[in-house]
């Protein structure tokens, strides 16, 4: 119940909104809806965390744990038990990381209708995913998505448009106005809560809440405001005892455990899409009791990607391979101690000893035979002797083996994958290849998973740009063309969000078998010209391919015209073009030219200015009528030789 004084307090407020019922909203109401709904949406994801701790405890190799469903806590197992960690889950989630990153992300905007007009709006916004993907360290923050995808089955990108960010445009009230830009940034599953875990995707959530742990410094850097900071639970990778050799702690291993940080606040950030009650939607952003923005989400939607290792049917959050991998580690470990009793039991030397045959029992007990040591005995008593065990079963060395298979097919991976070897009876070319495309196939799903994420991020990137950007905008790009340049763009040039992918997976179509594909063409003949002889731009490819170290040297003059003719062909809206230098190769220059002038920039440039494309023609027609008077004086040299003999 609310005190006097609170209800004073509260009458002095002005409101800042009304719910479904009409009731009106204060500050203190709207931070009270928030921390009620994080204490329940924790509450609902609490069996998926335990479980995500779980999974980074078997990573790093403390895997002697378990969840207690009583209490809802992770516990040590085994107490004082000798045993040892022989962690394969480590190597197999790093094969699976390594193979993904082998995706390439490169997209193309497709133009809604076939006009002209909506086909230039296209390529305008290719260039400009293209150009923010390369200008915001895509690569880098997909290395670290993949850990985590791995990790937890689940990871988050956040995109949203900083207005204080871009270049500076003008200044008012002495402060500078900037054109704003667009960011993003990774979350991890401990950081998101949906209304439901039981709603498939973003789209599916009403609403969505963010929990991160800040410092007061970052927060301020981030809103400009002082909120004192103080101590707040969150996750951190702690050092703790585990199994190592034959049971020896040690502290090498790692878990994920909850952890306090010191001079920080928790800093919610409430995402509401737009609906009945809330027409344009909300967005709401506190820190601990200190309400920092209120008002409309500024977004189509609620701009959040999630990224899933395996998606779940039905379930918000996906499904890691590493929660699979978890009960057959736990046999792995078992056999692979109970191995190791053996051995350890033999390499003892366990002596059957009659009663009062030896004198010093207490030093045998505790050294044993040692290499050189002379052991009385009395003859009478009877001699001491090796106990005999019997030999360990084959079955045991077959289990082990067969739980290391299962856990790489569960993987996704193979010993090809994880160590180069191939498995053992199978030698014929044909088995190899096909037990790469097995392999290739199974981890491909989770290859899709992220290139349909990778898409639909995109698609809320192209949104936000074009709900955000306000005028006309110049952005530097070095484009197919290997020329720099700029171009222009606003929002009315973003009139489509249907992405594709400009290459396949790469991991069905892995980059070897395009490249054999290619020498089987070459061999076959399919690149030659009408005189039969391959053309240079195929021999660079070849040569490409070959990956030779000699490369540079083979073609430095022929690659240098190659770029010059690029250079052109992207220079010619900006600068024009006039005749050819002497110096260029005019095969080669007519070659690069020809290709653009076929492209849709340069026809879309032909209707819009044409006295440029007829001075680009005039140029060809330079080039073309050079080449045919050298071609004439090599012939007329050639003849000249011939009568000379």
């Amino acid at each position: 119940m609310k005190t006097p004084e609170q209800d004073k307090a509260k009458s002095t407020e002005r409101p800042l909104d009304r719910d479904g019922e009409g009731r009106q909203l204060y500050a203190e109401d709207i931070l009270a809806m928030l921390h009620s709904e994080l204490s329940r949406r924790k509450e609902e994801r609490r069996p998926l965390e335990l479980q995500w701790i779980l999974n980074a405890n078997f990573q790093s190799g403390h895997q002697y744990c378990d969840i207690n469903p009583q209490n809802g806590e992770i516990y040590d197992t085994e107490e004082g038990a000798p045993r040892g960690a022989y962690n394969r889950i480590a190597p197999l989630v790093e094969s699976r990381i390594a193979n993904l990153k082998q995706l390439k992300y490169t997209m193309a905007v497709l133009p809604q209708t076939d006009d002209p007009d909506d086909e230039e709006k296209a390529r305008i916004a290719t260039k400009l995913l293209k150009s923010f993907i390369a200008s915001s360290d895509f690569e880098g923050k997909r290395n670290t998505l993949l850990e985590w995808c791995e990790l937890c089955g689940t990871a988050f990108v956040l995109s949203w448009w900083d207005k204080d960010g871009g270049r500076c445009v003008g200044t008012e009230n002495g402060k500078e106005v900037c054109e704003g830009e667009l960011r993003y940034g990774l979350l991890t599953p401990y950081e998101v809560y949906p209304e439901s875990i039981y709603k498939q995707d973003v789209e599916d959530q009403r609403t969505v809440l963010i929990e991160q742990v800040l410092t007061s410094e970052e927060l301020f850097e981030l809103y400009g405001i002082r909120v004192e900071g103080g101590s707040v639970d969150t996750f951190a990778l702690t050092p703790v005892g585990s199994g190592g050799g034959y049971g020896r702690a040690v502290s090498s291993a790692f878990a994920l455990t909850y952890r306090k940080a010191e001079n920080s606040v928790r800093l919610l950030t409430w995402f509401e899409r737009p609906g009945r009650v809330y027409p344009k939607g909300r967005l709401i952003i506190a820190a601990n009791d200190t309400l920092i923005h209120y008002g409309e989400l500024c977004y189509d939607t609620i701009p959040i990607c999630a990224v899933k290792c395996k998606a779940v049917p039905g379930q918000f959050f996906g499904r890691s391979v590493i929660t699979e991998l978890i009960p057959l580690q736990r046999a792995y470990n078992g056999v692979k101690n109970k191995l190791h009793d053996h051995i350890r039991t033999l390499a003892a030397n366990p002596l059957l000893v009659p009663e009062g045959s030896i004198a010093d029992m207490e030093s045998l007990e505790d050294c044993g035979v040692t290499p050189g040591k002379v052991v009385e005995y009395n003859p009478e008593r009877g001699a001491p002797s090796p106990l005999n065990f019997p030999d360990i079963s084959g079955e045991v060395r077959l289990e082990c083996e067969s739980i290391a298979r299962e856990m790489e097919y569960t993987a996704g991976v193979s010993q090809m994958t994880v160590v180069g070897n191939t498995p053992t009876g199978i030698v014929s070319g044909r088995a190899i290849e096909k037990l790469q495309q097995i392999d290739s196939t199974r981890i491909s799903l989770t290859g899709d998973n992220l290139r349909d994420a990778v898409k639909r991020l995109a698609r809320i990137w192209l949104g936000i740009f074009k709900r955000c950007a306000s005028g006309s905008r110049t952005v530097e790009c070095v484009g197919a063309s290997d020329g720099s340049g700029a171009f222009v763009w606003n929002s009315s040039d973003i009139n489509s969000f249907d992405i594709a992918f400009e290459t396949e997976n790469e991991l069905k179509y892995g980059e070897e078998a395009q490249k054999q594909e290619f020498f089987n063409a070459l061999k076959l003949g399919l690149f030659n010209d009408e005189n039969g002889k391959v053309p240079r731009s195929t021999r660079r490819r070849a040569l490409e391919l070959m990956r030779l170290g000699c490369y540079s040297e083979l073609l430095s003059s022929e690659e240098l015209h190659v770029k010059n003719a690029k250079k052109e062909n992207a220079m010619l809206t900006a600068c024009g073009i006039g005749e050819p230098g002497p110096y260029d190769d005019d095969a080669t220059h007519i070659e690069e030219h020809c290709r653009f002038a076929l492209g849709q920039e340069f026809i879309a440039l032909r209707r819009h200015e044409p006295e440029l494309c007829r001075a680009f023609d005039t140029h060809i027609a330079l080039h073309a009528k050079r080449l045919g008077g050298e071609e004439d004086n090599i012939h007329k040299q050639q003849k000249g030789n011939k009568n000379e003999r």
